[in-house]
């Protein structure tokens, strides 16, 4: 579950749940299971990519609930980034790295926070109205999609990197989630 691509697209990242326990492994894209990162007796989820290939950010609860976590991409050094909010899903890296966009529950809604995964600084990006999930970022990093329940039905919706200008993209009925963007394309 959770899988993700490394940036060559050599190796996959993805949450295994073996005895038990779901943690983060690694496997070519032949399917062969190459490495077990984590090892905790928590749930270890949602692995994402760092652009540079060298670490991952993941979610565990093994300090009770949901949080951002990064680690190198052997395992080693695992470090907590977010400390703000009790539930903090669905990490996304931005292209340049410098970022890392994620779901926060604040006051018992769903919102968009940001975090530097080297000072562990966060903010909230989008958090007013409804409930605002599944982050994904644009290949140039300058917006960030989202999916938002405001009136009843999940849209898609674009924000920013600073916040500042939002736009809703979808309408109609039945609910849109989980927005990605195609690679970035390249002029021939």
């Amino acid at each position: 579950m959770g899988a993700d691509f490394s940036p060559d697209g050599k190796t996959i990242s993805f949450m295994k749940n073996a005895d038990g326990n779901p943690d983060i492994y690694l496997a070519d894209t032949n399917g062969k299971i190459n490495t077990r990162l984590t090892w905790m007796k928590s749930i270890d989820a949602s692995p994402s990519w760092s652009p540079d290939g060298k670490r991952i950010a993941f979610v565990s609860d093994r300090f009770g609930t949901p949080q951002i976590f990064v680690m190198n991409v052997d395992g080693d050094k695992i470090r907590r980034i977010t400390y703000e909010g009790n539930y903090n899903t669905s990490p996304a890296w931005s292209p340049k790295g410098d970022l890392i966009a994620y779901t926060s529950r604040v006051n018992g809604r769903f919102a968009i926070a940001l975090a530097d995964p080297e000072t562990t600084e966060s903010r909230l990006l989008v958090g007013e109205a409804g409930n605002n999930e599944s982050p994904s970022w644009s290949p140039d990093g300058r917006f960030i999609a989202f999916s938002s329940n405001r009136d009843g039905v999940y849209q898609i919706y674009l924000v920013d990197r600073d916040g500042r200008r939002e736009v809703r993209v979808t309408f109609g009925n039945g609910d849109k989630t989980a927005p990605a963007w195609s690679p970035k394309l390249t002029k021939k």
